[in-house]
């Protein structure tokens, strides 16, 4: 065997695509007290835990409410369908909650969602950062100017679109409280981070799709609109905007012309 050959041999046994009684015999040097596959098994097994960490570390609340065993379980299966393909860890997970939703029996229906938002706190906590306006921004627009006015959002931005209330799950695992029974549950949630903390929160759904208006780059008239149901939808829009602002949400309103 070339040493190319060899080095992709022995990835290939110790990240377990490969056989290993079959194959760690036709290369490795073994013993008959510590035989070929049982050596490499070592290395297999530390990639495995590896990965493992990896998953709890970005999945935090997802491996709490597992547990050790069947974390280790879930991980062998996840890192066989979606091998770590980057130099960086911190990516292994991203395919995680779509994993999740095409099992046939997940440990909750919620399961998923749950990761979906934990996933969502990862990324936005190593997004690059932005400087946030004041309130006086928007006032400076004018009265003719602000309503085709453009919004940008700050990077750290996320808005999630569950089927389940996973903030209420997160929030029950965080203080160590015991979980309801899954339940559908349609909800908007928004992570963002502010400084070196990241935090996430409910909203309604038409502030929800506000939000992905204003990233869309639609002008602030059709941001606005999306509360016309509300009782008082220039009220309810104004103190949605406000919030965005007092949040950190908004990098910049610029008019149009």
């Amino acid at each position: 065997m070339t040493l190319e050959e060899t080095q992709a041999a022995f990835h290939a046994l110790a990240t377990r695509a490969a056989d290993l009684p079959a194959a760690a015999e036709s290369f490795l040097v073994g013993s008959p007290a510590f035989p070929a596959a049982e050596r490499i098994g070592i290395y297999a097994d530390m990639y495995l835990w590896r990965l493992t960490d990896a998953l709890r570390e970005d999945y935090p609340k997802t491996a709490a409410l597992l547990g050790d065993e069947r974390l280790l379980a879930l991980a062998k299966a996840y890192a066989r369908e979606h091998p770590s393909d980057q130099p960086d860890l911190g990516h292994f997970g991203r395919h995680l909650p779509a994993f999740l939703r095409r099992l046939p029996a997940p440990e909750r229906a919620d399961l998923a969602d749950l990761a979906d938002l934990e996933w969502a706190r990862s990324e936005v906590f190593f997004e690059k950062p932005a400087t946030s306006i004041a309130r006086d921004a928007l006032a400076a627009l004018g009265p003719d100017a602000f309503l085709d006015a453009r919004l940008e959002l700050i990077p750290a931005l996320r808005i999630l679109v569950l089927d389940h209330d996973a903030a209420t799950v997160w929030r029950h695992l965080e203080d160590g409280d015991p979980l309801e029974s899954a339940v559908v549950c349609p909800t908007a949630v928004a992570v963002w981070r502010a400084g070196f903390e990241v935090f996430h929160a409910r909203i309604d759904p038409d502030e929800a799709r506000a939000i992905e208006i204003a990233r869309a780059g639609e002008p602030l008239r059709h941001v606005c609109s999306t509360f016309h149901d509300r009782e008082d939808p220039a009220g309810a829009a104004s103190a949605v905007l406000a919030s965005w602002v007092d949040e950190g949400w908004i990098a910049d309103a610029s008019s149009a012309g």
